[in-house]
């Protein structure tokens, strides 16, 4: 640190501006005695004068006493210390737990618990820099019973925000699952070769629906008009092939890359795509954008492979083509049973049963 000139014959308010001034170049700095005497500001090895120096500075709330490492001393600004000056002592002492916090901010109950107040003069201290805009309220996700404060004056850091991924304190999944199909057709283009040209896969020609008779018995007549469309529509095995023919030759239009392929997507790369876009107004770090890379790793959607200049790269896998529909949808949930207006009534014997029902013949030979 740049040393000044010594003037034993100054007072000591023009020695606490003076050694202030001094300070501000190195405002996050904590202050000790051999540092002080370093900017040639009071005379090496006065202790005395500069003990009163500092006590001033303290007493004017420009400095405040931290204990690291022994005694010391952190700067405050101008603008902080008449803040300070117009606080009564146990506002100050709120003021300056929740000033410590930063920007994670600090629970009530700590703040009790460190300023052991009454709890009515606590309350009243609050109440106080609230109306004068010096404190907030915050949501932490870490904590969100919680009634947490802030200084207005900062922001919130993303552990107690939880970064992009929340809002307003509660998880944004439409966000997260939004940027995560944005990087996966990303690098599902750097992965695969689009062909024009069909694939293997043929089309039969549409059939004609089958109409079937309504049955005349009132049980019937109601499992009918609860299911009988919807069924009908939905799970005739003709249809089915045909629109598993048109998925599969979709997918078969994606081609893979020759071996030896190096330009699947980095992480950078992803890092800057979603910087450069118009996807968001946030900004995505590039840990941030990792994460949501490695939930659709964990999901089978993508994978990491060795590739590009960093040594590691991501490309699509050939599953993850299928429609979220192909990949969860089975027979047993097309079961038509849960659905069935009269299935407590469904029993052997009974005026509708399993042996008897057309409609679980039908789900039966899918």
């Amino acid at each position: 640190m740049a040393s000044g000139s010594t003037s034993t014959g100054q007072n000591i308010p023009s020695l606490k501006n003076a050694l202030y001034d001094a300070c501000v170049p190195f405002a996050n700095v904590v202050f000790n005695q051999s540092v002080l005497f370093g900017l040639g500001i009071v005379k090496d090895g006065d202790l005395n004068t500069l003990l009163t120096v500092t006590q001033g500075l303290v007493d004017d709330k420009l400095f405040k006493v931290v204990h690291a490492e022994g005694l010391g001393w952190k700067l405050r600004t101008r603008e902080e210390a008449r803040k300070y000056r117009t606080l009564t002592p146990e506002q100050e002492l709120v003021y300056g737990l929740i000033d410590e916090a930063g920007d994670d901010g600090i629970w009530t109950k700590t703040i009790k618990a460190r300023s052991n107040l009454h709890d009515a003069v606590f309350r009243s201290a609050i109440k106080h820099l609230e109306s004068k805009s010096m404190i907030s309220d915050m949501k932490s996700v870490e904590h969100p019973t919680r009634k947490m404060y802030i200084k207005s004056s900062i922001q919130p850091s993303d552990r107690a925000t939880g970064g992009p991924w929340y809002s307003d304190g509660e998880l944004d999944e439409e966000f997260i699952s939004t940027m995560m199909s944005i990087l996966y057709e990303h690098i599902k283009k750097k992965t695969f070769y689009h062909s024009s040209s069909g694939g293997s896969s043929s089309l039969k020609p549409k059939q004609p629906k089958k109409v079937k008779k309504m049955s005349a018995e009132e049980a019937k007549a109601l499992r009918d008009k609860g299911l009988g469309p919807l069924l009908k529509d939905e799970f005739r095995p003709e249809d089915l092939e045909e629109e598993r023919a048109a998925r599969r030759r979709r997918v078969d239009r994606y081609l893979p890359m020759p071996a030896g392929y190096q330009a699947y997507p980095t992480l950078d790369e992803l890092t800057a795509y979603v910087e450069n876009s118009q996807f968001t107004s946030q900004t995505l770090s590039a840990s941030e954008v990792e994460q949501l890379l490695e939930i659709m790793c964990y999901d089978g959607r993508i994978e990491k492979v060795v590739a590009g200049p960093e040594g590691q790269a991501y490309r699509a896998l050939r599953m993850s083509l299928k429609t979220e529909e192909d990949r969860l949808r089975n027979v047993l949930t097309e079961a038509p049973c849960g659905r069935c207006p009269v299935f407590d009534l469904c029993e052997e014997g009974g005026p509708v049963g399993p042996s008897n029902c057309e409609y679980f013949k039908e789900w039966l030979e899918l």
